[in-house]
């Protein structure tokens, strides 16, 4: 599944999330352990906003810098 057919609203699991970060199952559980990404107990699992994942990305942006 592509970044682009996630919607915004919609709920990911550990997989999923693995899958739009192009990262292993580990690095998400790190990640959501270490709180780094917001999260949602649903029963005995847990699941992520994709708006969630989206942000998480853009803070983790580093500008380039100009070579001028």
């Amino acid at each position: 599944m592509s970044a682009d057919s996630y919607r915004t609203d919609e709920l990911l699991t550990i997989p999923d999330v693995a899958e739009y970060l192009k990262v292993s199952e580990t690095t998400v559980r790190r990640l959501q352990e270490k709180r780094s990404i917001p999260f949602i107990k649903v029963g005995g699992g847990v699941r992520f906003f994709t708006r969630d994942i989206s942000s998480y990305l853009e803070k983790q942006r580093v500008e380039s810098i100009d070579s001028i």
